[in-house]
C-alpha cells in the first residue's frame, strides 16, 4: 500500500468506501515526494525566438550566452538550452505554434482526437486533483490540449487571473453558482443516457466518434464536480499591490499588454506558491501588434517576416530581449519565493520555454527555440542533437524525461524515440 491516495477507495458489491488518511502513509507518500518536482510550468512565445540569436556556437558548460538570451546568464547553472529539436511529421505555417506541447497537428487527428492531449494537461492529470486549479491557462495564442482534443482558451487579463485566484464570491453569487451547476450536471445526465441510447443504432466507426464525445461529456462532468468542491474553500489571502500598486508610492501598474507580462509573471508565482495550482502555461500572443517600444516600427508579425534584413531583425530582436528579461526576472523570483518546505520554488518547478514555430520568417517548424530551467535536473549545459535529413531529435524525448521527472512512469509521448535522462537526471 505505499504511496496510496488518500482518496482511494475499495470497490465490491457496487459499493464504494472511501479509505481514511493513514498517518503513516501519509509521512512516507509526503517524503518520496520531496525527492521529485512538484510543479510545471510554460511560456511560449506565438512566433518563437530568432534562431540567429537564440541557439549558442559551443555546446556543453563553457558555450557563450547567445544574444538574445544575455538576460539569463545569471541563471546558466540552472538551465539548459537545446539545439536541434523538433516535432517529426509536424508541417510548417502559422498552424505549427499550436503543436508545441504535444507535436500532433489537427489534421491529423480525425479518427482519435485524444492524440491531441498536450503535455500540461497530461501532468496536470497527475499533479492537479489536490489543487483549486488542476492548471491555469493565461496569457494569449493557447496551446493547450484537452483530453478530448479540445483547444483550450486563456485567461489574457490580469484583474480576472487575481480575482480567480484571491477574491471569494459573495454568498448570494455562491449560491448562484450552486444552482448554475446543478442544472448544467442535470443537463449532462440527459445528454450522456440519450448518447448511451444512440449506441445501439450505429456502426462500429460512429461509436468510436460517440466514444470521443462521451470522452468530452466526462471532461465537463469533471469539472463542475470540482467547481462544487472547492465553492466553500476560501481563497488564498494575499495584496492586490500586484495589480494596484503599493500605497506607499505613485507606482502605476499597467495592465495592458506587454507591460503586463510583469504582472502575469507575479501572479504565476503566487498561484504556485499558495499552492493554488501546479501546472501553468503563459502565451505571448502573435499578430501584427505594433509593440510600444523605442526602436519600433512595424507590427511584430511584419517584423518576424524579416527575410534576414539587419534592420528588421534590430526590431524584433527589441521585443525577443524583452521576452527573454521576464523571463530571468521571472526564474530569479522563483529562486527568491520558497515553498512550504522552505526550498526555492525553482528548485520544484520544472519551467519549459519555447514554441512550435522554429523559424517564423520561414514558418519553419524545425529546430524549436526550447530551454529547460528548475525541477532539480542536472542543468548547465547547451546540447546539440544531430540532423537526419529533415527531421533533428524529437522534442518528445524531452517531454518523456520531465514527465518522469514527475513520477509519470510514461515511456512514450508524441513522437518520441527515447528520453534525454542520460542528460538531465
Amino acid at each position: 500500500m505505499t504511496g496510496l491516495p488518500r482518496r482511494d477507495v475499495l470497490r465490491g458489491l457496487g459499493v464504494a468506501i472511501t479509505l481514511p488518511g493513514f498517518a503513516s502513509l501519509r509521512a512516507e507518500s509526503e517524503t518520496s515526494s520531496k525527492a521529485t518536482i512538484k510543479r510545471f510550468v510554460c511560456v511560449s512565445p506565438n512566433y518563437g525566438m530568432n534562431p540567429g540569436g537564440f541557439f549558442p556556437t559551443e555546446t556543453g558548460s563553457n558555450y557563450k550566452m547567445p544574444t538574445l538570451l544575455e538576460s539569463l546568464q545569471p541563471h546558466r547553472d540552472c538551465l539548459s538550452l537545446f539545439t536541434n529539436l523538433d516535432h517529426p511529421g509536424v508541417g510548417g505555417g502559422h498552424g505549427c505554434s499550436n503543436t508545441f506541447l504535444n507535436g500532433v497537428e489537427l489534421k491529423s487527428t480525425k479518427e482519435n482526437p485524444q492524440r491531441l492531449l498536450s503535455l500540461d494537461q497530461l501532468i496536470a492529470e497527475h499533479l492537479g486533483q489536490n489543487t483549486r486549479f488542476p492548471s491555469m491557462l493565461l496569457g494569449a495564442g493557447g496551446f493547450s490540449w484537452s483530453r478530448a482534443g479540445i483547444r483550450l482558451p486563456t485567461q489574457p487579463d490580469p484583474v480576472r487571473v487575481f480575482t480567480n485566484l484571491f477574491v471569494d464570491d459573495a454568498a448570494k453569487a455562491k449560491q448562484q453558482t450552486r444552482q448554475f451547476l446543478k442544472e448544467d450536471t442535470s443537463i449532462l445526465d440527459v445528454v450522456r443516457q440519450d448518447a448511451k441510447s444512440l449506441r445501439v443504432q450505429l456502426a462500429q466507426a460512429d461509436q468510436q466518434k460517440l466514444d470521443q464525445y462521451l470522452t468530452s461529456i466526462r471532461e465537463v462532468e469533471h469539472q463542475l464536480k470540482r467547481q462544487a468542491e472547492w465553492i466553500d474553500i476560501r481563497k488564498p489571502t494575499v495584496k492586490d499591490d500586484v495589480i494596484r500598486g503599493r500605497d506607499d508610492d505613485d507606482t502605476i501598474v499597467d495592465l495592458q499588454y506587454p507591460y503586463n507580462t510583469s504582472v502575469m509573471y507575479d501572479l504565476m508565482v503566487l498561484a504556485l506558491q499558495t499552492n493554488s495550482t501546479n501546472v501553468i502555461c503563459f502565451g505571448h500572443p502573435g499578430g501584427n501588434r505594433l509593440f510600444p517600444f523605442d526602436g519600433i516600427t512595424l507590427g511584430y508579425h511584419s517584423l518576424t517576416h524579416h527575410g534576414k534584413r539587419p534592420e528588421l531583425l534590430k526590431e524584433l530582436s527589441i521585443i525577443e530581449r524583452f521576452y527573454a528579461t521576464q523571463f530571468a526576472t521571472f526564474l530569479s523570483k522563483l529562486k527568491d519565493t520558497k515553498d512550504s518546505t522552505g526550498r526555492p520554488l525553482l528548485d520544484s518547478t520544472a519551467v519549459l520555454f519555447g514554441s512550435g514555430m522554429g523559424n517564423a520568417s520561414s514558418h519553419s517548424s524545425r529546430n524549436l527555440p526550447v530551454l529547460l530551467a528548475g525541477g532539480s535536473f542536472r542543468h548547465g549545459n547547451h546540447h546539440r542533437f544531430e540532423r537526419h535529413n529533415r527531421d533533428g531529435r524529437p522534442l518528445g524525448d524531452l517531454f518523456v524525461s520531465i514527465l518522469q521527472q514527475f513520477g509519470i512512469e510514461q515511456e512514450q509521448f508524441s513522437n518520441n524515440s527515447s528520453n534525454l535522462n542520460h542528460l538531465l537526471t
